[in-house]
Protein backbone atom coordinates (compact mmCIF):
# COMPACT_ATOMS: atom_id res chain seq x y z
CA UNK A 1 0.00 0.00 0.00
CA UNK A 2 1.13 3.56 -0.64
CA UNK A 3 1.88 5.18 2.71
CA UNK A 4 2.13 8.91 3.36
CA UNK A 5 2.85 8.84 7.09
CA UNK A 6 2.37 6.88 10.29
CA UNK A 7 1.78 8.42 13.72
CA UNK A 8 2.08 5.84 16.53
CA UNK A 9 0.08 7.79 19.11
CA UNK A 10 -2.45 10.62 18.66
CA UNK A 11 -5.33 12.07 20.65
CA UNK A 12 -6.58 14.29 17.79
CA UNK A 13 -7.99 11.59 15.51
CA UNK A 14 -10.73 9.89 17.47
CA UNK A 15 -11.48 8.55 20.95
CA UNK A 16 -8.57 7.76 23.24
CA UNK A 17 -4.97 7.27 22.18
CA UNK A 18 -4.80 6.10 18.56
CA UNK A 19 -2.28 5.19 15.90
CA UNK A 20 -2.92 7.02 12.61
CA UNK A 21 -2.19 5.60 9.16
CA UNK A 22 -2.12 8.21 6.38
CA UNK A 23 -2.65 6.67 2.95
CA UNK A 24 -0.93 8.30 -0.03
CA UNK A 25 -3.09 9.23 -3.01
CA UNK A 26 -6.35 11.13 -3.44
CA UNK A 27 -8.27 12.05 -6.58
CA UNK A 28 -10.89 14.19 -4.82
CA UNK A 29 -8.72 17.35 -4.62
CA UNK A 30 -11.07 19.25 -2.32
CA UNK A 31 -10.30 22.99 -2.67
CA UNK A 32 -8.31 24.12 0.36
CA UNK A 33 -7.40 20.55 1.40
CA UNK A 34 -5.11 20.54 4.45
CA UNK A 35 -3.11 17.58 3.13
CA UNK A 36 -2.29 18.38 -0.54
CA UNK A 37 0.99 16.47 -0.34
CA UNK A 38 -1.07 13.28 0.00
CA UNK A 39 -2.76 13.66 -3.40
CA UNK A 40 -0.19 12.15 -5.76
CA UNK A 41 -0.01 8.38 -6.04
CA UNK A 42 3.69 8.40 -5.30
CA UNK A 43 5.37 7.39 -2.11
CA UNK A 44 6.68 4.44 -0.16
CA UNK A 45 4.95 1.20 -1.19
CA UNK A 46 4.82 -0.62 2.12
CA UNK A 47 3.66 -4.16 2.83
CA UNK A 48 0.46 -4.42 4.85
CA UNK A 49 2.30 -6.73 7.25
CA UNK A 50 4.84 -3.97 7.99
CA UNK A 51 2.12 -1.44 8.81
CA UNK A 52 0.37 -4.02 11.00
CA UNK A 53 3.66 -4.60 12.81
CA UNK A 54 4.10 -0.87 13.46
CA UNK A 55 0.58 -0.63 14.87
CA UNK A 56 1.03 -3.64 17.14
CA UNK A 57 4.36 -2.21 18.34
CA UNK A 58 2.58 1.08 19.11
CA UNK A 59 -0.02 -0.86 21.09
CA UNK A 60 2.72 -2.47 23.19
CA UNK A 61 4.60 0.82 23.74
CA UNK A 62 1.79 3.38 23.94
CA UNK A 63 -1.25 1.30 24.95
CA UNK A 64 -3.26 2.65 22.01
CA UNK A 65 -6.94 1.76 21.95
CA UNK A 66 -7.42 2.06 18.23
CA UNK A 67 -6.30 3.03 14.75
CA UNK A 68 -7.59 5.82 12.53
CA UNK A 69 -7.13 5.65 8.76
CA UNK A 70 -6.72 8.96 6.95
CA UNK A 71 -4.98 10.32 3.92
CA UNK A 72 -5.05 10.98 1.15
CA UNK A 73 -8.07 8.81 0.65
CA UNK A 74 -8.07 5.40 2.36
CA UNK A 75 -10.83 4.04 0.10
CA UNK A 76 -8.61 4.53 -2.97
CA UNK A 77 -6.68 1.56 -1.54
CA UNK A 78 -9.70 -0.25 -0.09
CA UNK A 79 -8.33 -3.74 -0.73
CA UNK A 80 -5.18 -2.98 1.30
CA UNK A 81 -7.32 -1.31 3.99
CA UNK A 82 -9.48 -4.44 4.35
CA UNK A 83 -6.39 -6.64 4.52
CA UNK A 84 -4.82 -4.43 7.19
CA UNK A 85 -7.93 -4.24 9.36
CA UNK A 86 -8.60 -8.00 9.08
CA UNK A 87 -5.01 -8.77 10.08
CA UNK A 88 -5.17 -6.41 13.05
CA UNK A 89 -8.54 -7.76 14.16
CA UNK A 90 -7.03 -11.28 14.20
CA UNK A 91 -3.96 -10.18 16.17
CA UNK A 92 -5.71 -7.78 18.55
CA UNK A 93 -9.47 -8.09 18.75
CA UNK A 94 -9.83 -5.09 21.10
CA UNK A 95 -8.43 -2.46 18.70
CA UNK A 96 -11.04 -0.02 17.45
CA UNK A 97 -11.02 1.34 13.91
CA UNK A 98 -11.98 4.75 12.54
CA UNK A 99 -11.62 6.34 9.12
CA UNK A 100 -11.75 9.71 7.37
CA UNK A 101 -13.05 9.51 3.79
CA UNK A 102 -14.05 12.27 1.41
CA UNK A 103 -16.67 9.98 -0.09
CA UNK A 104 -20.29 9.87 0.98
CA UNK A 105 -21.98 6.73 2.23
CA UNK A 106 -24.09 6.70 -0.92
CA UNK A 107 -21.05 6.75 -3.22
CA UNK A 108 -19.35 4.00 -1.28
CA UNK A 109 -22.47 1.82 -1.14
CA UNK A 110 -22.77 1.67 -4.94
CA UNK A 111 -19.04 1.48 -5.63
CA UNK A 112 -18.93 4.96 -7.17
CA UNK A 113 -15.36 5.68 -6.12
CA UNK A 114 -11.83 5.00 -7.38
CA UNK A 115 -9.79 2.04 -6.12
CA UNK A 116 -6.29 1.46 -7.45
CA UNK A 117 -6.33 -1.58 -9.72
CA UNK A 118 -10.07 -2.29 -9.36
CA UNK A 119 -12.63 -0.95 -11.84
CA UNK A 120 -15.65 -3.17 -11.13
CA UNK A 121 -18.29 -1.21 -9.22
CA UNK A 122 -19.82 -4.31 -7.66
CA UNK A 123 -16.41 -5.32 -6.30
CA UNK A 124 -15.87 -1.80 -4.94
CA UNK A 125 -19.29 -1.81 -3.28
CA UNK A 126 -18.34 -5.14 -1.71
CA UNK A 127 -15.07 -3.68 -0.44
CA UNK A 128 -17.00 -0.89 1.27
CA UNK A 129 -19.23 -3.46 2.98
CA UNK A 130 -16.11 -5.26 4.24
CA UNK A 131 -14.57 -2.01 5.49
CA UNK A 132 -17.85 -0.90 7.06
CA UNK A 133 -18.20 -4.22 8.94
CA UNK A 134 -14.81 -3.65 10.61
CA UNK A 135 -15.07 0.08 11.37
CA UNK A 136 -16.34 1.54 14.62
CA UNK A 137 -16.73 5.05 13.19
CA UNK A 138 -16.15 7.01 10.01
CA UNK A 139 -16.20 10.68 9.04
CA UNK A 140 -17.62 10.84 5.52
CA UNK A 141 -17.98 13.57 2.92
CA UNK A 142 -15.87 16.07 1.00
CA UNK A 143 -14.10 18.86 2.82
CA UNK A 144 -15.83 22.16 2.01
CA UNK A 145 -13.86 25.18 3.21
CA UNK A 146 -16.98 27.35 2.82
CA UNK A 147 -18.69 25.36 5.61
CA UNK A 148 -16.30 25.51 8.57
CA UNK A 149 -17.25 23.85 11.83
CA UNK A 150 -15.78 23.10 15.23
CA UNK A 151 -17.70 19.90 15.98
CA UNK A 152 -15.55 16.88 16.86
CA UNK A 153 -13.67 15.19 13.99
CA UNK A 154 -15.34 17.16 11.20
CA UNK A 155 -13.68 19.96 9.27
CA UNK A 156 -16.82 21.13 7.42
CA UNK A 157 -20.52 21.09 8.32
CA UNK A 158 -21.51 18.81 5.44
CA UNK A 159 -19.40 15.93 6.75
CA UNK A 160 -21.04 13.18 8.79
CA UNK A 161 -19.73 11.24 11.76
CA UNK A 162 -21.15 7.75 11.28
CA UNK A 163 -21.09 5.33 14.23
CA UNK A 164 -20.77 1.81 12.84
CA UNK A 165 -20.64 -0.19 16.08
CA UNK A 166 -21.88 0.26 19.62
CA UNK A 167 -18.36 0.90 20.94
CA UNK A 168 -18.66 4.70 20.92
CA UNK A 169 -21.29 7.38 21.30
CA UNK A 170 -21.12 11.02 20.17
CA UNK A 171 -19.94 12.04 23.65
CA UNK A 172 -16.75 9.97 23.25
CA UNK A 173 -15.40 12.35 20.59
CA UNK A 174 -13.30 15.17 22.03
CA UNK A 175 -13.21 18.76 20.76
CA UNK A 176 -11.00 19.47 17.77
CA UNK A 177 -7.28 19.75 18.44
CA UNK A 178 -4.02 19.78 16.52
CA UNK A 179 -0.80 17.82 17.05
CA UNK A 180 2.66 17.98 15.56
CA UNK A 181 4.75 14.80 15.67
CA UNK A 182 8.48 14.72 14.89
CA UNK A 183 9.73 11.39 13.57
CA UNK A 184 13.16 9.84 14.14
CA UNK A 185 14.18 11.15 10.71
CA UNK A 186 13.25 14.71 11.74
CA UNK A 187 10.15 14.83 9.52
CA UNK A 188 7.16 16.64 11.04
CA UNK A 189 3.62 15.34 10.68
CA UNK A 190 0.76 17.73 11.48
CA UNK A 191 -2.49 16.02 12.33
CA UNK A 192 -5.83 17.12 13.70
CA UNK A 193 -7.90 20.16 12.84
CA UNK A 194 -5.96 23.37 12.18
CA UNK A 195 -9.08 25.54 12.09
CA UNK A 196 -6.95 28.69 12.34
CA UNK A 197 -4.78 27.57 9.41
CA UNK A 198 -1.72 25.38 9.11
CA UNK A 199 1.32 26.28 11.22
CA UNK A 200 4.09 27.97 9.23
Amino acid sequence: MLLHAFVPASRANGPGLRAVVFFQGCLLHCPGCWNPTTHRFRGPDVQVSEIAGRILAARRQEAIEGVTFSGGEPMHQADALVELMARLRTDCVRLSFGMFSGHTEGELAIGDYFVRGIANRRRKAGLWREVQALLDFAVLGRYDRALPTRVPLRSSRNQRLVLLSDRYTETDFAPQSIEVSIGADGAAVVTGFPVMGMPA
